[in-house]
Formats: structure tokens, C-alpha cells, sequence
């Protein structure tokens, strides 16, 4: 009786017929489900090559493909510098190792590349960014989780913003302005501090609930 392949040997035959696919440069749709990332940056490096070389695929499934934080980091790095310029729709289901890294590229890449429909955990993420439930449902990384300032205008012509975490009807209150930008603060709500960094149109989270604003700045 024949014996069943090694699991590392299935996984990279699934790889290998995955990439031949993407390198071809001819189907409009890519699956590396079963192509286990985990522990494997030689195969990440060799997607992420596959990627930018790639102007016809349209979706792209990383579906059940054991990727990491680490993978997802590389991967956005590709798309958002270029990569697969067709690309319409990107899944990460079933990719239970990612984590609140994972969710903050993402969100950086739906400001990047606003025409992809992202599908990641329990979250669909619609390709006209209607649906915010992913943005509002990550975890929260001080340093990493940011919003797009036009997201935020309490009205439009008004320079007023609300607070992205607990949604509170009080603008916010500008307060340092350090050399890397200005400040804010959630006074009436939960305390939050947050950066809108020179020449982004970002609002960095920096301190979350009630935790003071990092020093070296001067009170406005």
C-alpha cells in the first residue's frame, strides 16, 4: 500500500503549483490555500517577488495559507508599493495566527488601495470602504492604529474632529505640538491622545485610555 506524502511535502506542492500560476501572468484568479507560510519566509519572499511581476490577477486568495503577522506585513508591503494593480479583492480568511499587526497593515492598505474588497477574520470590507465594522473591531496598537483624517470631520468645512475610539459628541482638543506634529486628546470621552503627524492626512493613536501624551512638546 503507498504511503501518504509528508504534510511539508503537500504543502509545497500546493505552493509550487500556486506560484507557476502567478508567474505565468495569465489567470485572474490566485489561490494558495494549503501552501503553509508558518516558518517559511523563503516561500513569503517568493510571493511577494510573484506579486509585483503580476498585471493580470484581479483575486487573490490567501485563504487557509498559515500566514502570519509577518507574512501579512511583507505582503501589504508589495500591494501598497504596486503590486498586482488589477487586484480587486483580497481574502486572509482562516489565518488564525494573525493578529492586531495583521489588522493594523490591513487598515493601512484599505487607505492605500480603496478599489480592493479586503476579507479578513469575520469582516468584509467593501471595495467603496463602506463597511468601517473591521476598523472599529481591531484591536487598538498605540503607534500603529491611525484614521484617515477626512473620516473624522465632525462637518464638512470644519477643521473639528471626533474621537475614533469611543465616538463621544465633544470634539477633540488639540493640545501639544511636538516637532513630528500636533496632538489631540479625547477630554470628554476616554481620554485618548493621539498624532496627526507632519504631511500625513492621518490621526495616529498614541495613548489609549486616559494615558498621558508622551513628552516633549509645548501646551497649546
Amino acid at each position: 500500500r503507498p504511503h501518504a506524502l509528508p504534510h511539508r511535502c503537500l504543502t509545497a506542492m500546493a505552493f509550487d503549483i500556486a506560484l507557476s500560476s502567478l508567474n505565468r501572468n495569465i489567470a485572474a484568479e490566485s489561490k494558495f490555500a494549503g501552501s503553509d507560510f508558518v516558518g517559511n519566509p523563503t516561500r513569503v519572499a517568493k510571493l511577494c517577488e510573484a506579486l509585483r511581476a503580476n498585471d493580470k490577477v484581479t483575486s487573490l486568495s490567501l485563504a487557509g495559507s498559515g500566514l502570519t503577522d509577518a507574512a501579512v506585513q511583507q505582503v501589504v508591503a508589495a500591494l501598497a508599493t504596486g503590486a498586482l494593480p488589477a487586484l480587486a479583492r483580497l481574502d486572509l480568511r482562516d489565518n488564525g495566527a494573525l493578529g492586531p499587526q495583521a489588522d493594523a497593515v490591513l487598515h493601512g492598505l484599505r487607505r492605500l488601495r480603496p478599489g480592493v474588497e479586503i476579507m479578513h477574520g469575520n469582516s468584509v470590507l467593501g471595495a467603496d470602504g463602506s463597511n468601517d465594522a473591521f476598523a472599529c473591531s481591531r484591536e487598538l496598537i498605540e503607534g500603529l492604529t491611525a484614521w484617515p483624517l477626512p473620516d473624522l470631520l465632525i462637518k464638512a468645512g470644519s477643521n473639528d474632529m471626533r474621537c475614533p475610539v469611543c465616538s463621544c459628541a465633544e470634539a477633540l482638543k488639540q493640545g501639544l505640538i511636538t516637532s513630528g506634529g500636533n496632538q489631540y486628546r479625547c477630554l470628554e470621552g476616554c481620554g485618548s491622545h493621539f498624532l496627526h503627524s507632519i504631511g500625513t492626512a492621518d490621526l495616529t493613536l498614541i495613548g489609549n485610555r486616559r494615558k498621558p501624551p508622551k513628552p516633549g512638546g509645548v501646551e497649546v
